[in-house]
C-alpha cells in the first residue's frame, strides 16, 4: 500500500457509502495524494498467484470490481488480457487513465445509469455506475475476477448479493482471487470490514475455495485502528466440479 507520506489515512476517509467514497478520492485528490487504499504498484500477491488464477490460459477476459485506479488492470492489458474495472467513483476511471497516458473515449451507458471509459483498443473498459447495477448483460461472463477491497469494502448487508453477483458474472470455469481483511471486529466496525473465513465459505455453498496466502498488518493498521492484529487472508474461489 502507499506510505502514510504519499496518501490521505484510511481514516479520514470513512467511507460507507458512494458520497463518501467520492468525497474521500476528492480529499485525496486536493491533498496531492492517492487514497489509501491505492496500491502504486502492481499487487506482489496478485502477481505472485496470476498463473493459479489464470490456469495458465492467455488472453482472457477480467474483472476488477471497485477498481479505483488499480495499476493491475493496465499490467495485465498490456500481456494481451481484456480488462473491465467497475467502479462508482467517476475520479478513479479519470485518473487511471490520465496517470498510465491513455487517451479514453468517454461515453454514456443510461442502462447502467453511469459512463464506460475506454482505451488500449477497447482492452481496458471501466464502467462508472453502481456495481450492482452490472451484471453480465453488460459484457457477459468473466474468466477471471480479482477482489481487492470490494468484499470487504461493501454494507456486510449486501454481502448475499455481491456473492450472487459475482456467480452470475464467472464463467463456469472461471476463478476469483479475493482478499479479505480478519480482525477483531467489536473492535474496529470498518471498513474494510472483518470476513470470518466460515462465513465467507456459507456464503460461497457449492464453491470451492482455497487459502492462497495471508498477510500480517499489525504494524501498520493495528496502530492506526488500535487493534492487536490485523490480517489479510487472499483465497481462491472457482466452482465445483
Amino acid at each position: 500500500m502507499a506510505s502514510k507520506d504519499d496518501s490521505i489515512p484510511i481514516e479520514k476517509l470513512g467511507v460507507v457509502n458512494l458520497p463518501q467514497w467520492e468525497q474521500g478520492w476528492q480529499k485525496a485528490k486536493d491533498a496531492g495524494k492517492d487514497p489509501q487504499f491505492h496500491v502504486k504498484n502492481v499487487h506482489p500477491i496478485f502477481s505472485k498467484h496470476l498463473e493459479q488464477l489464470t490456469g495458465g490460459r492467455s488472453r482472457l477476459k477480467f474483472l476488477f470490481p471497485l477498481c479505483g485506479k488499480a495499476m493491475d488492470m493496465k499490467w495485465l492489458a498490456d500481456q494481451g488480457h481484456t480488462i473491465v474495472g467497475v467502479d462508482g467513483v467517476e475520479d478513479a476511471a479519470r485518473q487511471f487513465f490520465q496517470e498510465n497516458a491513455i487517451q479514453p473515449t468517454v461515453t454514456d451507458v443510461p442502462a447502467l445509469n453511469g459512463k464506460l471509459y475506454q482505451g488500449m483498443e477497447g482492452r481496458v473498459s471501466i464502467y462508472v455506475c453502481d456495481y450492482f447495477n452490472f451484471s453480465s448483460e453488460v459484457k457477459g461472463q468473466f474468466d477471471a475476477i480479482w477482489d481487492r477491497g470490494a468484499f470487504v469494502a461493501i454494507n456486510e448487508v449486501d454481502r448475499e448479493k455481491y456473492v450472487r453477483l459475482m456467480k452470475t458474472l464467472l464463467k463456469p470455469n472461471g476463478r476469483c482471487l479475493m482478499e479479505v481483511y480478519q480482525y477483531e471486529p467489536r473492535l474496529f466496525p470498518g471498513p474494510p470490514h472483518n470476513v470470518p473465513e466460515d462465513e465467507l465459505k456459507q456464503l460461497l455453498g457449492d464453491y470451492d475455495m482455497a487459502l492462497l496466502d495471508t498477510g500480517d498488518h499489525t504494524e501498520r493498521l493495528g496502530k492506526l485502528w488500535n487493534l492487536p492484529w490485523i490480517k489479510t487472508a487472499y483465497f481462491l474461489i472457482k466452482a465445483s466440479n
